[in-house]
């Protein structure tokens, strides 16, 4: 059987070498990292271009940035920009023609604008759906199971256990 090969095109939250990229691989999956930490969209779209060949050949391409597009545009004078860019992302995935998994993480509410916050996690949601791409809502279930208080190894990142598991299953 052929090895599959999934491209991570995140954040911090897939950077971290025990975290996703090690579920993956501990299930036998070739596993081709473009996570960037502290990056928004536009460096997923940048990753993307710059390597469109990979992502072309991938069986699977899971993608995150919403934490990182709140923080980047972190007002609602700069929403027109975030918005602009995550649309433009989400275009680029769906004509790569290939499996997309989204997911969302929980933001750090410490930092980031509760109303810039809702409205790039909408933007996302909006566009995940209208493309068919697959979703994991970690935002979602946090605040379903309130989990809030309990997601953090330290005050900007999930615990890579959970990513781990979520790539093994």
């Amino acid at each position: 059987m052929d090895k599959k090969n999934v491209v991570l095109l995140s954040e911090s939250n897939f950077a971290f070498k025990n975290g996703i990229t090690q579920g993956l691989k501990n299930k036998g999956i070739n596993v081709i990292n473009l996570s960037l930490g502290l990056t928004p969209a536009l460096q997923n779209l940048y990753e993307l271009i710059r390597n469109y060949q990979i992502l072309k050949n991938a069986d699977l391409i899971i993608t995150s940035s919403n934490i990182n597009d709140t923080l980047f545009y972190n007002s609602l004078e700069l929403f027109s920009k975030s918005y602009q860019i995550i649309n433009w992302l989400h275009k680029e995935l769906y004509f790569l023609n290939k499996k997309i998994l989204c997911f969302l993480f929980p933001n750090p509410q410490k930092w980031h604008n509760i109303q810039c916050s809702k409205l790039v996690y909408a933007l996302h949601k909006k566009l995940i759906n209208k493309y068919g791409f697959n979703i994991i809502d970690l935002n979602e279930y946090y605040l379903k199971k309130n989990l809030y208080d309990f997601i953090r190894r330290d005050e900007a990142h999930g615990f890579d256990f959970i990513t781990r598991e979520i790539g093994e299953k």
